[in-house]
Parts: C-alpha cells; structure tokens; sequence
C-alpha cells in the first residue's frame, strides 16, 4: 500500500458543508413548507439522523482500534468519548460495542444503518437478536437470518411494505431463522423469551399513592404474558354490550351504564373493570371475592343507607358503599348497636347459599338486568327487599347483578323497578 494511501483525509471541511446545510435549512421559516414537503423532509430527516448516527458510531469504533483514548490517559474509549460529546460513558460503551459488532460481524445491518434504511433503535435489536443465536448455528445461517430480519426492517420483506418498528421487529426477532431451519427457530426462540423472561421479572415494579382524595394513583410494570392476561381480562369484561334488546324485541337503554353518557371513554370503561376484577379475585364463595374485610357500621346506618362505615383496613366509606360490598362473602359486616355492641357479624343466614346461587344460575344466565351481558358467574347476589329491613334470604328475594348494576343498586342517584317477568331496569331518580 503507498504512502498516498494512507495520507489522512481532511474530514473537517465536509462536517463543516453539512453544519452549514444543516443550518440554511434552519433559518428557513417552517410556515414556509409547502404542504406536500412537510411529510418527505421527516422522512428524509429520519434517514440523514440515522446516516449521522452511522457514521459517528464507525468512527467510535476507529478510535478505540487506534487507541486514542491511551494517547489522552482516559480510561477508556467510553470515558475519552463522553468527554467530547456530553453523553453518559454507559451510552457510549453501548455504542462502542454496538460498533464493532456492526464492523466484525454484521455487515448486512451495518450497510442498512449506513444507508439511513434502519434506525439505531432498529439496529440495537437485530443485532441484540443475532447475539442470541443458537451456538450450533452456522456463519451463512446466521447471515440469511439476519439479512430476513434487516427486510423487516426496512420494510422491502414486509407485506405491506412499510418498514416494522422496533416492537414489532422485536417479535418478529423471535422468527428470524424459522426462514433457514426449523429446530434452529425453535431453539432461538425459546433463548431470546427466556432471556425477555428474566429481563421482566428484574423490571416488574408496581407504585400506588393515596391522593388523599379518595382515590388512588399509581404505575407499574410486568412482564408480557401478565400484561396480556390482564388485558384480556378488561377486555371481557367491557365487551358485553349495554345497549341491547329485551324479550319483546324493543331497544333497551341503560341510563346507568358507562359508555351511554357523554364524557366516556374506553380509559374509564377499563378503570371500571379493573374495579370488578379486584372484588373479583379467584376464590369460592357468594361472590368469588379473595379479599376478606370487616366493615363496622351502625344499625341505623346500614337501615338507611346514610352516614359511613368504617373498614378494618383504616378506610371510611359511605353506608350505601358499605350494604353493597357486604353482599360479597369476603366482606363481614360487624353491625353495632347504639353502644357499639357488637348486633350481627356476618350471620350465616345474610348471604345465599352455594345451592342458592346455582338455584338461580337456572333462572338467570347473566346479571338480571335488562339488556345487561355480564355473565352469570360474575354476578353478586342483591337482596331486592333489603336484608336489613327484614328482606329474607331466598330465591325469591335474590337479583344476581354484575358488580356495575350492583353499585347502581346502592346508588341513591337510581332506582331499581321490576317490570315484569325478567325485566328488571334502572331509572335516575328525578
């Protein structure tokens, strides 16, 4: 090789061409862009970024292979890097190895990258995928797996043509050698879900803040097949309809359910059934609740519905609130009297019976109200004729509603009429 060669190329000129285009391109207003320009330039904007992002990280790569970093008595590329740039030395050594792995190994996803076809965020998961290959898997297998996935990338091996995201090119990551062979994929797959597995389990995190209010707030995060269950479980639970048709054929309306008034949204609509589910926890019993609470009320209080309770966990609650959780078996209503003598707790004769429950699953195959879906399993027992003002405990006097219709019961804003054989409705109080 001559000397010529290996004469080093001014790279200063050409950063400082694309500062200034870069710049003129800034000083134009954007109320100036036409309409049809706006979309390509993020585009075209997207690809140079990822272009720049390129050819940044191949020369990180270059000055660790010269050993730059020695020159200056950093101690190491990362750290010499995070000086120059501002970025955290645990970035740069991320991209450092990022770096030459593209280099030494991936050339199909470093010519993409290069060429503005993939995203950083795009790159870091191909390659963290190819990473995770079979030992057995061969050189070329690995080059026709990776060269699969660099399409769904980039969107030229995708139905649709448009490139996948990261989410969706993670997933598809998991399929990326199923085009080579077959056990190949099946051993991939189960390596790249085990190591998701564990990587949830050290991120599963769950915060809940008492507001003060009343209410709580909070966030969390768990692992995927969690994350689906319990989205599959909202998801039954604010599909049934509440708009539906009663036994002759006519429309029924329910004023009281979410979603028939205005301001309702399919947040709410979730929050509501992530209420059901929590008094719904798998257990046996009346209402298959799993949590156990006392609720101390006075007589007179659980008579009319006025006044608080109070729960053994600290909480007060209305009355009204109070006579409806104490229709869930896992709720003990210890009533007291004018001197806090204990009168009543949790007589066994206050709740329906197992056979009283599958007594009424013959008469009824979802929550008794009209029009309402909930299916039957997911109904609590509502004495009609209030067990506190001497309403028995029977079939006759027994409503299966779904923890929604069950609130409204207890709602003083509604009121439960019977209009006929099956026909159990809702009206707002005027």
């Amino acid at each position: 090789m001559s000397v010529a060669a290996l004469r080093p190329t001014p790279i200063s000129p050409l950063l400082a061409e694309a500062r200034s285009l870069v710049s003129q391109g800034m000083a134009m207003p954007t109320t100036h862009v036409a309409d049809d320009e706006i979309g390509p330039a993020i585009a075209e904007l997207s690809a140079l970024e990822a272009q720049l992002e390129s050819w940044r990280l191949e020369l990180l790569a270059e000055a660790d292979q010269r050993e730059l970093a020695a020159r200056e008595a950093a101690t190491g590329t990362d750290a010499w890097a995070a000086q120059l740039t501002g970025d955290t030395r645990e970035m740069l050594a991320g991209g450092l190895r990022l770096a030459g792995l593209l280099r030494d190994k991936y050339a199909a996803t470093r010519e993409a990258f290069a060429a503005g076809k993939l995203l950083k965020a795009q790159v870091k998961v191909i390659v963290a995928a190819a990473e995770q290959a079979p030992p057995e898997a061969t050189a070329l297998q690995l080059a026709e797996a990776e060269a699969w996935l660099v399409a769904q990338g980039t969107g030229s091996g995708t139905r649709s043509g448009r490139p996948m995201n990261p989410k969706r090119l993670r997933q598809a990551a998991r399929q990326m050698f199923r085009q080579v062979d077959h056990d190949l994929a099946a051993r991939h797959e189960a390596i790249l879900l085990g190591r998701e597995q564990r990587h949830a389990v050290r991120e599963t995190r769950l915060e809940l803040h008492d507001n003060g209010d009343g209410t709580y707030s909070g966030k969390f995060t768990i692992p995927e097949l969690h994350g689906r269950l319990l989205r599959s479980a909202l998801e039954r639970l604010t599909a049934p309809r509440r708009l539906s048709r009663d036994a002759a054929g006519g429309p029924v309306v329910d004023e009281s359910a979410p979603g028939t008034g205005a301001g309702w949204n399919l947040y709410e609509a979730n929050g509501v059934a992530f209420l059901e589910l929590l008094e719904h926890l798998p257990t046996v019993g009346h209402a298959a609740n799993g949590v156990t609470l006392i609720v101390k009320m006075g007589l007179d209080e659980l008579r009319s519905g006025l006044g608080v309770a109070h729960l053994d966990t600290g909480v007060t609650i209305t009355a009204g609130e109070a006579r409806r959780l104490a229709c869930n078996a896992g709720i003990i209503p210890a009533v007291l009297g004018g001197d806090s003598v204990p009168l009543d707790l949790g007589r066994e004769s206050r709740l329906h019976s197992y056979h009283q429950r599958v007594g009424l699953s013959l008469i009824h195959d979802s929550c008794a109200i009209t029009g309402c879906e909930r299916p039957f399993a997911w109904t609590e027992i509502h004495h009609p004729e209030p067990w506190s003002e001497g309403g028995p405990t029977d079939l006759a006097n027994g409503l299966p509603l779904c923890f929604w219709h069950h609130q409204r019961a207890h709602d003083d804003q509604f009121i439960l009429r019977h209009h006929g054989p099956g026909d159990w409705r809702f009206h707002r109080r005027r």
